[in-house]
């Protein structure tokens, strides 16, 4: 653990955390962590479905771009690995991918890091707007995801020398609040889309001094003000939760001007491929995966997710290669794959399909100066699918949240009476001729469900509604349509739960601001 320099505090708090980690580990003797990673083709239902059959203790999902990736850890129990423990970081050789209906299923297992403490950091939250009425997503707007992230990644672990905690893209920008002519009496917010073409990202901070902040804030703003980026950073003034933003600055225009040199950058991608990374959470690693792609001016990053759990560090992120269409990319990485012999590491399994493509790194990739803090990561790569727009590009963005005590049913105790809720509230969907209820037609764009020390398992996710459900609530009695929608979710998952036979489940809450959530959610 590295001291941060001019701070008298630092040794004193790394030494509470070594302590702590220590507490962690006598308790629990065997630590090591089974997880999943599924990539799939995003549909409605799929994360009913897996939770349904899987029993996860921490959570992490997200879809975009007709593609998606839910990933799910269950700590193992000592019994259970008396006789396969071995002190190794992983294979050393890429995971074979297990076909599924929807996509490839990869199971591992790694070593955390007891020493990365996620409730006791206070954090720097931001979101970057890059180009938010983005119907499509042209090449340019891989190629400044990924830039943007890189930026984000290296003010973290080099101006912060802290960890990035969060990351998401797209993501939903903030309330859109509209009065006539500045009077406050005719103040009116307004939801904003459900999805943006924006990085919405938080880091760790060991130096919480107002200089520390305004460091981060001016280092993230002068990149915004260079590309013609929006900014918002967390409100973090008494009374205001996650989900109110304050802005920083503009967006300038549509079309950042410095990716105006190459024509191909305005045309619409063709691919995603999926990857994701794991390993001990580290500071540093996610700067160390982007800053490698950057490398591949052919490579973009399309959409992205990134989190800890149980002390492993998982990023995901969505390529885009120029030029390369799905079929050829499945079949040269079908057939990397299949070899035995492809590397597991993110570097190395990347450079080699990427030699495959015929991609070449511009500049020649230099043996970096500082170990690799991702070097004995695992990576799963694929299928790649094509790309796919939002299908719901006039949608609602519904938070819920909840609370359960820890149990064998996981996630899915919580979620079955969510989309039960759903399908009672609204059996079918407002002008379509089928029986469609809104169960079927909502889709998760998010979700993320931790684990806490008091046996608590705590969830957050974002649901898309297609709007045409709000004709069923006409404003009345003061309430807008939106918040009647909300309430009546809320009453009814309420209800659902009394019904059921699962115990310990509570602090429902349902929202579309997600700043009217419980104070304990997090990002």
């Amino acid at each position: 653990m590295a001291l941060l320099p001019g701070d008298p505090g630092a040794s004193i708090r790394n030494v509470a955390d070594l302590a702590r980690a220590g507490f962690e580990i006598a308790r629990r003797p065997v630590t090591k962590v089974d997880y999943e990673v599924h990539h799939i083709r995003a549909r409605q239902g799929y994360l009913r479905d897996l939770t349904t059959g899987a029993t996860f203790l921490e959570t992490l999902c997200s879809a975009t771009n007709g593609g998606g990736v839910a990933i799910g850890t269950r700590t193992r129990k000592p019994a259970d690995e008396a006789e396969t423990v071995e002190l190794e970081d992983g294979q050393q050789q890429a995971e074979p991918p297990q076909p599924a209906a929807d996509g490839w299923i990869f199971r591992q297992a790694a070593w955390p890091n007891p020493t990365f403490i996620y409730e006791s950091a206070q954090t720097f939250e931001g979101l970057i707007g890059i180009d938010p009425v983005a119907r499509e997503l042209s090449e340019w707007h891989g190629l400044a995801i990924r830039d943007v992230t890189k930026e984000i990644s290296e003010a973290a672990a080099g101006l912060a020398g802290a960890p990035l905690l969060t990351l998401q893209c797209p993501a939903q920008l903030p309330t859109i609040v509209k009065t006539r002519n500045h009077d406050l009496r005719t103040r009116k917010e307004i939801a904003s889309a459900c999805s943006s073409l924006a990085v919405r990202f938080s880091i760790a901070l060991r130096d919480t001094s107002a200089a520390r902040r305004f460091e981060l804030s001016d280092r993230i703003r002068e990149l915004c003000e260079k590309h013609g980026f929006s900014f918002w950073i967390s409100d973090t003034r008494p009374g205001h939760r996650p989900g109110n933003w304050f802005e920083v600055c503009h967006a300038e225009g549509e079309f950042s001007p410095l990716y105006n040199g190459d024509l191909r950058s305005r045309q619409r991608i063709g691919t995603c491929l999926p990857v994701t990374f794991a390993g001990p959470a580290r500071i540093g690693s996610t700067h160390a995966i982007v800053s490698f792609l950057q490398r591949y001016p052919q490579v973009g990053v399309t959409g992205c997710t990134g989190t800890s759990l149980a002390d492993l560090a998982f990023v995901h992120l969505q390529l885009s290669i120029q030029g390369v269409a799905a079929d050829r990319l499945n079949r040269i990485l079908g057939k990397l794959l299949e070899e035995g012999s492809a590397p597991a590491r993110p570097r190395k399994l990347l450079r080699e399909l990427f030699n495959r493509l015929g991609l070449r790194p511009d500049p020649v990739e230099q043996a970096p100066a500082a170990p690799d803090p991702a070097i004995d990561y695992q990576t799963f790569l694929g299928p790649a699918f094509a790309y796919r727009p939002h299908l719901m590009p006039d949608s609602l963005a519904v938070w819920v949240s909840w609370e359960v005590a820890r149990q064998d049913r996981g996630l899915a105790a919580p979620l079955d009476c969510l989309y039960r809720a759903m399908a009672t509230l609204v059996p079918r969907l407002p002008g379509e001729a089928g029986q469609r209820s809104l169960a079927d037609a909502a889709t998760v764009e998010y979700l993320i469900c931790r684990a806490t020390e008091q046996s608590v398992v705590r969830g957050k996710a974002k649901l898309a509604v297609p709007k045409p459900v709000l004709q069923r609530f006409s404003a009345s009695s003061g309430q807008s349509p939106p918040s009647k929608l909300c309430v009546s979710l809320e009453e009814a998952w309420k209800a659902q739960v009394d019904q059921s036979d699962v115990d310990g489940v509570g602090e429902l809450t349902v929202a579309w601001r997600e700043s009217w959530l419980g104070h304990w959610t997090y990002s």
